[in-house]
Order: structure tokens, then sequence, then C-alpha cells
């Protein structure tokens, strides 16, 4: 219980904000509570419920469940992996909705039909015919009202409805047992990995952190998991279990093997449901991205026994076009400019196996972190890579650590047999340009740590 019973709106009638621009209704929305600006995150608090996401859902005529959802949680992988998938499906002949977070530039990216992104006036207008009810749920709940995560998961789910889509991807936005997503149905529930990320809010272990990733198991509702470790697969596989939900795991109902390059091949064995595609391209950078790409096609075989027809050309033909921005993410040759939302452990030793693949005479890097990320880790990581590195801090987010402290974390970590240079600069555009300056058409640059440090580099790339 989230100790706020639902009360009857109050008689006197409610004024309701003019929204009549763009930037009016950015502006409603950015009112609200938003924790993906905030570096305290009250997680396990009576402040995170689901109570306010259902009321909003059902004054808006319950748009969940008028959709065929397909649920995606993980601690990374899980855009690359609903990326995949929507391709998949559009190759399919579907048309796909994807709701996903954070957004590198724009907040249209968010609510995405075959990999479009809506409009602004799109946007305007689902922030007008929401924010009404908005004030009615803060006016029954004395303020508590709905968040600005929840208001966007509403936006896509509304915007979905209106435009017919034959399947929604919904992409958890933190931890998955009380995200707002979670009042949803699915036809299949996916986990993609789980490894260290926001430990003070989701658990001190794997099998902590799985645990509530796994609080999107429906009953009697198949999940697809990418997990392999087995702490937190052991978690995984009791709340399936307790769920009566039928658990397809990488390892054991499905194999993938690497072939070369970016091709690798799937065999599965589901019951009597066995099968294998061979030489399958994933356009994705890296071999964590086969692992989600796998993870992907066997959502979408699942969900050839819910009505949906998947042929193996759609499969080969949703892989090797789908692209994600800002996941190692190539934006030049000479000198090379690599620009990754890399912001853990797992998703910078990812980056790194593919760098550490390209020749480079000189190879250089700006960071900026979040602060509840573990930056003496990352760093530790990153500094035996790099001969020079930026430390700086976004612009668009006041979550960023102290460009400082990274500096005086990395003085007194090792680099390795590298003599690092070190530059300290408060200002993101000044240490991109200085980066590019210092790069030679035989070097190598990344612009890495965050999605709001790679959303500022790539519009500044693009002379923005």
């Amino acid at each position: 219980m989230d100790g706020k019973p639902a009360a009857s709106p109050p008689s006197v009638e409610l004024a309701t904000p003019e929204i009549r621009t763009y930037d009016e209704a950015i502006g409603f929305l950015l009112g609200r509570i938003n924790y993906e600006r905030s570096a305290v995150i009250p997680y396990r608090s009576p402040q995170f419920h689901l109570a306010r996401m259902r009321r909003l859902n059902e004054l808006l005529g319950d748009p969940v469940g008028k959709l065929k959802i397909v649920h995606i949680a993980g601690t990374k992988g899980k855009g690359s992996t609903a990326t995949a998938l929507s391709a998949i499906l559009e190759a399919a002949g579907c048309q796909v909705g994807l709701f996903s977070s954070p957004h590198l530039e724009r907040l249209e990216e968010r609510f995405a039909i075959n990999s479009t992104p809506c409009s602004a006036d799109e946007v305007t207008q689902l922030i007008r015919d929401i924010a009404p009810v908005v004030l009615r749920i803060d006016a029954e709940r004395e303020g508590d009202g709905p968040t600005y995560f929840e208001i966007t998961t509403a936006m896509a789910l509304l915007h979905f409805v209106r435009c017919g889509v034959d399947a929604a991807i919904l992409e958890v936005g933190l931890g998955g047992r009380l995200d707002s997503t979670n009042i949803c149905r699915p036809l299949v529930s996916v986990i993609t990995t789980i490894s260290r990320d926001h430990m003070a809010l989701l658990g001190d272990t794997l099998g902590e952190i799985a645990g509530e990733k796994a609080g999107i198991i429906k009953t009697e509702t198949p999940v697809v998991s990418g997990v392999d470790q087995p702490e937190p697969a052991a978690v995984i596989e009791q709340i399936a279990e307790q769920q009566a939900a039928q658990l397809i795991e990488i390892g054991r109902d499905f194999v993938i093997e690497s072939t070369g390059g970016k091709t690798f091949d799937l065999t599965w064995k589901i019951g009597d449901n066995e099968g294998s595609l061979t030489g399958l391209t994933c356009r994705m950078a890296g071999k964590h991205q086969m692992r989600n790409a796998a993870v992907a096609v066997m959502v979408a075989k699942t969900l050839e026994s819910r009505g949906f027809a998947v042929s193996e050309p759609a499969i080969r033909r949703g892989l090797a076009e789908a692209e994600l921005p800002g996941r190692i993410e190539r934006l030049a040759d000479s000198p090379t400019i690599y620009v990754d939302a890399a912001h853990n452990d797992a998703s910078i030793a990812a980056l790194l196996e593919v760098l550490n693949e390209l020749p480079a005479q000189r190879r250089r890097l700006v960071l900026a972190l979040s602060s509840d990320k573990e930056y003496r880790e990352i760093l530790r990581l990153l500094l035996p890579h790099f001969d020079e590195i930026w430390f700086t801090r976004y612009a668009t987010n006041p979550r960023a650590i102290d460009p400082a402290e990274l500096e005086a974390a990395a003085v007194q970590l090792p680099t390795g047999r590298r003599s690092v240079m070190r530059h300290l600069v408060e200002d993101p555009q000044e240490a991109f340009a200085a980066a590019i300056a210092a790069s030679g058409e035989h070097d190598l640059l990344c612009v890495a740590g965050s999605f709001f440090i790679a959303g500022e580099f790539r519009r500044y790339f693009r002379g923005e």
C-alpha cells in the first residue's frame, strides 16, 4: 500500500494550465518530480509505488489494457534488445511502438513507432490531454501526483493506442518491480542482463538486483532471460516458478555462438520447439550485442504462439538493420570518433572490447559521469586504455559528478604501462573542442560516461 487511498475529486473545478505550444508542454512536464535529474532517488520509500500510475491509466481510459505489450527490464541491453525486436517485428509487417528512456537529445525519441520518433506537435497534444488528469490526481492525492516518468509512460501508452500499433515494447526505466511500466500485463516479459548499477537503490548483490528486475514477471506469462550468472539466474528462475511463468533462459534453452565479425549462430530447444538460425548479422557493434540480438529473436519466436507471424527473412533483416544512436556509435573515421552512453562497469567493459580491436596511434577520452555511479571502478577499467583524458561534466543535467573529483580519483589509480595526460575542463564543449583538436587522423577519440554527455556531444559534433 502507498498510504494514500484514492479520494473523490474535489467539487471545485480544477485550474487547467494553458498548453498552447511545445515549450509550454515541456515546461509543464519539467515542473513535475523528475528522478532522472536527481542525485538522490527514494526508491525504497513510500514515494515509490504504482498507485499513481494505475490511477493515471484508469482516468485515461485504460490504454495499457488495449495494447499487446512486450515488457523489457535489465541492467544493460534493454534499449538494444528493444530496438532489435522492434526492427524484427517491423520487418514482419507490424506497426510497432517503442517506449524507451532516457532520451539522448529530444523527448520525442522516447515514443517511436517503426523507428520514427513522434512529432513535437504530437508531444504537445499528448501533454495537453494528460495535464488535466494529472492535476486531478494531484488533488485526489493531496499533492502526491504523477511524476515526470509516470507522465511520459502514460504519453507512450496513449500515443500507441491512438496510432493503433500491433505491438508495444515498453522499456523499464529503473528496476522493474516499482517501475511505472509495471502496470502492464504483457504477452512476454524480458530480462536482458544483470550487472552492478543503482546498487544503493536496487541492492548490494546481483541476486538482490535480479529480484527487483524480476518483479516484472507476471503469472503464467513467458519470460525470456539473457542472464547467465548463477546467482541472479537462480533468483529469476525462482520468481518465474512462483509465478508459474515459462522461463526461456540463455545457455539452457537457447545458445549463441559467434562466427566472426558481427555474425553469429543461434540454436534453441524449448520443449518440442527446436530450431536454429545460422549466419545472423548484428549491425550494432560489440559481441554483447549478439546476446541482445539473440534475446530479441527468442522473444519474437515466443510471440509466434501469441498471434504474430515472424519469418526467418524478417529476423535476418531486422537484426541487420537495427541500430541505436549513442551505443558504441561511430561518428567519424579520421580521426576515429566514438560516442557511447556506457555508465557502469559492464557497459564500460563492452565498450573497451570494441575499441581495443581498433588500430590507433593515440587514444583519447572525454569522460563525464553521474554522481551515483561507481566511478572509481569505471576509472580503474578505463585508465589503462587511454593516453589522454578530459574530465568534464554535462551541462544538461545536475546529476554530474564534479570533474575535479574524477581527476583526484584517477591520480590514485594504476594506469598500466601508459602515462596518461589528464585535463580538468568544467565546460563540456571546451573539452570536446580540445579533444578533437588534439586528435590526429590516425588517433581514436571516445566520449562516454552517460546518456547526457553522449547527447550533448552528438549535438556538438553536428554543429548545433
